[in-house]
């Protein structure tokens, strides 16, 4: 018996050590704002107790989710067969001209834009599965990604929102860091890329209400209500963010993610009138309701930004919560009709441009 004891207490050991062995190890968990930076962060508002914080109070989880709910599957939760994208017209995508813009949903939360000829990322997870580690339950739903990252040239920009693994991918940051001009992060989240091989030079980091110009684009970094971590000992460590990008051919206002909030309103009218929002609106759960956005929550976040046109994201790629896998975007459409805000919907990897707003989109969805 002592034997047997014995034997288990070794392997939990083992097993123990492994995990934190391929934790420190493993690249893809990323690294930690170095001593220097937090003594930086200090100084700042949203900092305090070695961690950013909301502008409101955010507890993360308000109910209990049942671990077997939670993982198993339902037919709906994901679509029944594998989503095919639109293929990425690259050639008209790039050939756009002066005061002109063109945008590419990637799935997710991801995309490409072209801004005067200014070739732009946002959150560019193009990975298989939104997990340090392939677990099935978190894989991608289109095992073929809308673009071939081999295809591109340059990149100007790469902007980031946070650091979870469904929006700061190890393997995409991996294929497109040489061909990136500049990374413009949160606090903290260069400690993540730096980590990763990218030069520091290559990398702005920006606090709330913080701005960087160049190519005459302004990319502000504005707050959203969240939190961040890639860890179970580095919570709300670094940043996390929404972002506007104005320019004179458009005016954009990327959520990241984000819960609603009073911020909200003050970003729209701060930065407003936006011609797109893409704003959070999926994988919302009533257990961290302040964590994402409901469908109405997005409607109303839309209309508080002035938005000309809403763009529902953060779905279609991923099952990370409990809803069916296409409610956020019926739901968003239905909430956007009842109020008249003019909500597009654009297939992934399809293009939009300032001519193709107003078209009539496919209920694409109703095919999976």
């Amino acid at each position: 018996m002592k034997k047997i004891l014995r034997y288990i207490a070794y392997t939990i050991v083992t097993l123990f050590l492994t995990a934190i062995l391929f934790y420190n190890l493993a690249p893809q968990f990323g690294s930690n704002p170095s001593e220097i930076q937090k003594q930086r962060y200090k100084s700042f508002l949203n900092f305090e107790d070695n961690s950013f914080k909301n502008t409101e109070p955010t507890p993360i989880m308000t109910g209990k989710v049942s671990t077997w709910d939670f993982f198993k599957r339902d037919s709906n939760r994901q679509p029944a067969k594998d989503i095919i994208p639109e293929d990425f017209e690259y050639y008209k995508f790039k050939n756009i001209g002066d005061n002109q813009y063109s945008i590419s949903w990637l799935g997710h939360s991801a995309f490409i834009i072209n801004i005067s000829g200014s070739i732009i990322m946002l959150d560019p997870m193009l990975g298989s599965h939104a997990a340090p580690i392939p677990i099935p339950s978190l894989k991608r739903y289109n095992s073929v990604i809308p673009i071939n990252l081999d295809s591109l040239d340059t990149i100007d920009f790469v902007l980031i929102s946070h650091d979870h693994y469904d929006h700061l991918d190890y393997s995409t940051i991996k294929k497109i860091k040489g061909k990136v001009n500049l990374f413009i992060v949160p606090l903290g989240v260069d400690s993540h890329l730096i980590r990763w091989g990218v030069s520091s030079e290559k990398i702005i980091s920006l606090n709330w209400n913080q701005n960087y110009e160049a190519k005459s684009i302004e990319f502000i970094c504005l707050p959203a209500r969240h939190y961040s971590g890639r860890g179970i000992i580095n919570k709300n460590s670094t940043l996390w963010s929404s972002w506007a990008i104005k320019s004179t051919a458009v005016k954009i206002y990327f959520s990241g993610d984000s819960g609603y909030g009073k911020h909200i309103k003050k970003i729209g009218y701060d930065h407003g009138p936006f011609d797109i929002t893409f704003i959070d609106c999926g994988q919302y759960n009533k257990a961290w309701k302040h964590a994402h956005m409901f469908p109405q929550e997005a409607v109303s976040a839309a209309i508080e930004l002035n938005s000309k046109y809403f763009m529902p994201i953060h779905w279609g790629a991923f099952t990370l919560a409990l809803h069916p896998w296409d409610e956020p975007i019926k739901q968003s459409i239905e909430f956007s009709d009842s109020v008249g805000l003019k909500c597009i919907s654009p297939k992934i990897g399809s293009l939009i441009s300032k001519k193709s707003l107003d078209k009539k989109y496919n209920l694409w969805w109703e095919d999976y």
